[in-house]
């Protein structure tokens, strides 16, 4: 089973780093210098910093790290209907072991909600995929979220002037695919329909300050059956540095033709 970089619904910004550092992952790296980088980021010895940003430290690099994902918000989101049924069920979940009282104390819990489960009524209300999750959605909240950060990057080079500043994305969005493909998708379709290669994403980030961007991916998945065997997986990481931000393959992909695997 594909491991993930965010597993608990009480997880920390510094636990979720760690499964990022720790954790055996398949990584994409185009160029030598971002292998290299990779491996550096990976042994380096960090600090918890998100007490006063960016997130973390090591001796020459920092990162800020933040979560996207590809859920139909309100009030250009302050409203996420998946993270409200997720704390939801969260609560459901620890009433119920308050209640029985057999667990141990350090029980983690994994709560995931039904945005379609309405608590007033208590019934199931029956939505479409793509009311709850899509691909412009994905872009939408990439670019609402990304930007504060980015609107930040003063303050990260004042407090730490002579090091490389990363963005590391923690990516909750499922996978997409240009529908008309889907049923007959390579494995080479998919990798260019990662958000790396979407200039709608990217664009941020060409005329930025950021140094790096590490994309980590928790919850695409993609089971391909060829003739180079099966089970093919998409990678848990790209690392993408300042120059690899636009490559030949970039490109504004169009939100209306995308189709989450998700149904």
């Amino acid at each position: 089973m594909k491991a993930m970089f965010k597993v608990f619904n009480d997880e920390s910004e510094w636990e979720i780093f760690n499964n990022f550092i720790n954790g055996n992952r398949l990584t994409f790296a185009k160029s030598r210098a971002e292998k290299s980088l990779i491996e550096k980021i990976t042994s380096a010895s960090w600090q918890n910093n998100t007490e006063s940003r960016p997130d973390f430290i090591s001796e020459d690099l920092m990162i800020e790290m933040f979560e996207v994902d590809d859920i139909v918000t309100i009030k250009k989101g302050k409203k996420n209907p998946q993270r409200e049924a997720n704390a939801r069920a969260y609560r459901e979940v620890e009433k119920f072991i308050s209640e029985v009282g057999v667990f141990n104390e350090d029980i983690r819990i994994v709560a995931t909600g039904d945005t379609r489960y309405d608590p007033e009524t208590e019934q199931v209300i029956p939505e479409k995929t793509e009311e709850h999750h899509n691909y412009q959605a994905y872009i939408n909240n990439f670019k609402r979220i990304c930007q504060k950060h980015l609107d930040s990057l003063e303050s990260y080079r004042e407090n730490y002037p002579h090091k490389k500043l990363g963005f590391l994305i923690i990516d909750d969005a499922t996978m997409y695919l240009p529908s008309k493909k889907t049923p007959r998708t390579t494995l080479k379709d998919a990798v260019y329909s990662l958000p790396y290669y979407d200039k709608n994403f990217m664009s941020l980030f060409v005329q930025s300050d950021v140094d790096f961007v590490i994309w980590a991916f928790n919850n695409k998945y993609l089971y391909i059956n060829g003739d180079h065997g099966q089970n093919s997986y998409l990678p848990d990481i790209a690392v993408i540095s300042k120059d690899n931000y636009y490559t030949k393959h970039s490109k504004y992909i169009d939100s209306k033709k995308m189709c989450s695997l998700e149904e």
